[in-house]
């Protein structure tokens, strides 16, 4: 099809190879510098391509896209300080394990430091945060060129899914006149095809994962991030009905089984003798793991191995005693080793099963007559979720609250626990609600709202996002923490104390917003916030809590589930 499209060779080849290895989604940010990128994506009617203004907040909705889609998403810039707007969503995408491709438009290398107008050092820009970083020619001139560019194109695409998911980057300089087009087609693209090798483990490593479990006495499997894996919780909770197997699980791990013990934090406080609930062997799967206490836990009782199961083979020795690493995918592993793994003798497993159960009964006293606050806040807002729903999770108090709680309705659990950081979370569930027509709510503290508040300058707003803002008027983490909760500048440096309110916010936006301010209001909100009025714009439900009283009631909380020995 003849289209119009840039001048620029290596655009086209780029279009080509991009739409032969099925990546459609593009989210640009306007600028001058990468309008050969512009005109020839927008010419093509195969490509979707959004434009939002600010690249911090386009970087993680496009990183919301990719978790939802799990496939490749383009984010595309113009030159100088826009790129280094992109870094927080990049890092993310990186420790996140997203595929991500970012393509910069830059000006010619000799160019670089000469003091023209948005002229930076961009090559390896991202280098420590990113799988693999290319830059292309800005003049494709002859048949080596085009195998050159055709080759690095492929490369870096190829890089984005193998062995998993990450960002790749892609800088390309472009010379003046650049919005000179042509009517062409875009040229065959040349491709280089990855054949990912076998799946199933080598039966040397099983045979030897085999024999370390059967020898273990106390077993323990604590699964962190990851999205839901199909088959991968009935294993887990099968491996679990043996007495001698614990399997820990955070909410964002996406895992669910009655064998399974999800609320790591209260069974660790309710923990009278630590020596009884070390585990001999050890193995981890998924990404980050939330609950500090459980690394603070395993790392003063050490396993006597520590097998981490990771599909690039990376050394993440989070609980510093890790013996063996074994590549591959965890449904495909469990599923190999599942049927040599002997039954144990212990009663290991049990003790954690049962101290999980007596926990979640003190939790439901407490709940019960518990004023209002973060904590009860939680309790109703989790009633309320609707079933079939994605949930985001922002930093730094909603993802860890969320742990407290269980969760029986079908709902996937997601949060930018990559790095941790607070910004980007409204983005990145916008993301994801552009890419699902599931209801999709993010929880976000007040602090992280506004931090992200051009998430909601953005015109691609989908009618299923929800966003629930826990306003206590500061960060109320710190009130949390031993340091920070007793210095002299906890409200000003800290906690960043404010009066702004998310309504004023909405309104700006011109979005809907419901105030409540206990639970009679709160539970009204709930349900405002999920009826089926809402199709066409999202709307937010901001829920004002106690500054001064979280943390005490949050304290007294832990302090009730140690009671059960009492």
């Amino acid at each position: 099809m003849i289209n119009m499209i840039s001048t620029k060779k290596s655009v086209q080849h780029l279009a080509s190879i991009l739409l032969a290895k099925g990546i459609r989604d593009i989210v640009f940010s306007p600028g001058s510098r990468n309008a050969p990128l512009i005109n020839t994506f927008t010419a093509i009617d195969q490509f979707r391509c959004l434009n939002i203004v600010d690249e911090r907040s386009a970087g993680f909705f496009a990183m919301g896209m990719a978790i939802q889609m799990q496939k490749p998403v383009v984010i595309a810039c113009t030159s100088g300080s826009a790129v280094l707007n992109y870094s927080p969503a990049i890092i993310e995408a990186y420790y996140q394990k997203i595929p991500l491709l970012i393509i910069t438009a830059d000006h010619p290398p000799e160019w670089i430091d000469q003091g023209d107008g948005q002229t930076i050092r961009q090559h390896n820009i991202y280098s420590n945060y990113i799988r693999s970083s290319y830059s292309l020619i800005d003049k494709v001139e002859s048949p080596d060129d085009e195998w050159y560019i055709t080759r690095i194109i492929n490369q870096a695409v190829n890089d984005l899914v193998y062995p998993e998911f990450a960002p790749v980057h892609i800088n390309i300089p472009f010379s003046e006149p650049l919005y000179e087009l042509v009517g062409a087609q875009l040229p065959k693209p040349r491709i280089i095809n990855l054949h990912r090798e076998t799946e199933t483990p080598a039966d040397a490593t099983v045979k030897k994962f085999a024999a370390i479990w059967n020898q273990s006495k106390n077993k323990m499997i604590v699964a962190g991030q990851m999205s839901p894996a199909n088959g991968l919780g009935a294993l887990l909770n099968n491996l679990a009905a043996d007495p001698s197997v614990a399997v820990l699980t955070e909410t964002t791990s996406n895992l669910k089984g009655d064998n399974l013990v999800s609320h790591i934090d209260n069974v660790l406080s309710a923990i009278e003798a630590e020596a009884d609930y070390a585990p001999d062997l050890l193995i981890t799967l998924g990404g980050n793991i939330v609950s500090k206490n459980i690394k603070k836990f395993l790392r003063k009782n050490k396993p006597k191995a520590h097998c981490h199961l990771s599909r690039s083979g990376e050394h993440i020795d989070t609980f510093q005693s890790l013996t063996d690493i074994i590549p591959g995918d965890p449904v495909c592993f469990f599923t190999c080793v599942k049927d040599i793994l002997l039954p144990g003798e212990s009663d290991y497993g049990s003790k954690w099963k049962q101290l999980d159960l007596i926990t979640r009964q003190q939790h439901n006293i407490f709940l019960g007559k518990c004023e209002f606050s973060d904590l009860k806040a939680f309790k109703i807002i989790i009633k309320y979720l609707p079933d079939n729903s994605l949930l985001h999770l922002s930093n730094s108090t909603p993802i860890r609250y969320s742990q407290l709680f269980t969760c029986d309705k079908d709902i996937t659990f997601m949060s930018n626990r990559g790095t941790s950081g607070i910004d980007g979370t409204v983005s990145t569930a916008a993301g994801t609600a552009y890419a699902t027509d599931n209801i999709t709510t993010v929880i976000t503290g007040d602090l992280a709202f506004f931090y992200d508040s051009n998430a909601i300058w953005n015109k691609y707003l989908s009618g299923n996002l929800r966003i629930i803002v826990i306003n206590n008027f500061g960060g109320g983490i710190f009130r949390f923490l031993d340091g920070s909760s007793a210095m002299p500048g906890l409200e000003t440096h800290f906690e960043a104390r404010h009066n702004y309110r998310a309504a004023n916010v909405a309104k700006a936006y011109g979005l809907d917003c419901f105030t409540a301010v206990d639970e009679k209001t709160l539970t009204e909100g709930l349900k405002w916030l999920y009826t089926s009025a809402f199709t066409k714009q999202p709307a937010i439900l901001e829920v004002v809590t106690p500054t001064e009283q979280n943390a005490g009631i949050l304290k007294s909380y832990f302090n009730f589930l140690k009671q059960i020995h009492l």
